[in-house]
């Protein structure tokens, strides 16, 4: 008795269509193409609409009025299960900035945090601010050595020890933008902070919550 494997299936089910397709007119051909393509799209239309509105969410984290022209880096993740509320999620999102808003948020410099969402009581310049009520940076740290060591955004994710493999490189670049002077960021709701970096025309969007 021969056993026949997927792939031996699905090769037979192949050569059956071909034959099977060369043997109909030009005018059926493009009607059964038509007929698969209304198909795959019925079918894909559920996936392709979450996917849309996923980016639209992610995008919507960059504060107006700056433009992205890319995602240049996504890396999030839910720790409980299947992302309910409640469940510990660790994020972290590079933006890369349309040329002509990377060069806006440069011309206006120090003034960059009066001009965004909030203004600037909500947005903080560079270096980030690690004392007191502000001191999310370093979450494990004892009082004696929170000013131990520089911030760093992996630090931040870490805070309630659910860390993500961030790609390495990534971090340096988000450690220089929270550490040097030119930068601006704003904590937002689900422990998260933007970091609009001008000098290098992106933003980063961490978040541990």
């Amino acid at each position: 008795m021969i056993l026949l494997t997927p792939i031996a299936l699905i090769g037979g089910a192949l050569f059956l269509l071909r034959k099977r397709w060369r043997r109909t007119n030009p005018e059926q051909r493009i009607r059964r193409v038509a007929i698969v393509l209304a198909g795959l799209l019925v079918v894909a239309s559920p996936y392709l609409l979450f996917k849309a509105y996923e980016l639209r969410f992610v995008l919507a984290r960059v504060p107006s009025p700056l433009h992205v022209a890319w995602i240049e880096y996504r890396l999030e993740d839910s720790f409980g299960g299947i992302g309910l509320p409640g469940d510990n999620e660790t994020g972290l999102v590079v933006y890369r900035l349309t040329e002509a808003s990377a060069r806006w948020a440069r011309s206006m410099g120090p003034r960059l945090g009066e001009a965004l969402p909030g203004g600037a009581s909500r947005w903080h310049a560079t270096p980030v601010d690690e004392s007191g009520e502000h001191n999310t940076w370093h979450h494990y740290d004892s009082e004696a050595d929170k000013h131990g060591h520089p911030a760093t955004i992996s630090e931040y994710l870490d805070k309630y020890g659910f860390s993500i493999p961030i790609e390495k490189g990534r971090d340096d670049e988000a450690n220089r933008a929270i550490r040097a002077p030119g930068s601006f960021y704003s904590y937002g709701r689900g422990g998260s902070v933007t970091i609009v970096d001008p000098a290098r025309g992106k933003v980063y969007f961490a978040y541990a919550g």
